[in-house]
């Protein structure tokens, strides 16, 4: 009994360390996929808003244009209208255009 236990022992033992050895050979593989944030809508409206400093939002639209994806994002904000374009990745404002209404 004393034998097959060795021999069990050193079978386990020999099959641990050849299984260490397979996945020390396996090759090492990095992630080249960055991983991506960026804003959603509403986090858009609400940077918008902020901007205009409240008021009510017409209109939303997504717009990608050479390979930068923005939010076109129109507010009414009592007398005056806004226009504010923000980078869906970063949430950066990229242009605000106001204009007063008659």
């Amino acid at each position: 009994m004393n034998l097959m236990t060795l021999l069990l022992t050193g079978a386990l033992i020999a099959g641990g360390l050849g299984a260490h050895e397979v996945l020390d050979n396996q090759p090492i593989t990095k992630s080249t996929i960055a991983p991506s944030q960026s804003i959603n809508e509403l986090q858009a409206k609400t940077i918008a808003l902020d901007t205009s400093k409240g008021g009510l939002v017409t209109n939303t639209q997504t717009i990608e244009n050479y390979g930068i994806k923005k939010y076109e994002i129109s507010i009414v904000n009592q007398d005056t209208e806004y226009a504010v374009d923000i980078d869906a990745l970063t949430g950066d404002i990229l242009k605000i255009d106001q204009n007063t209404k008659d």
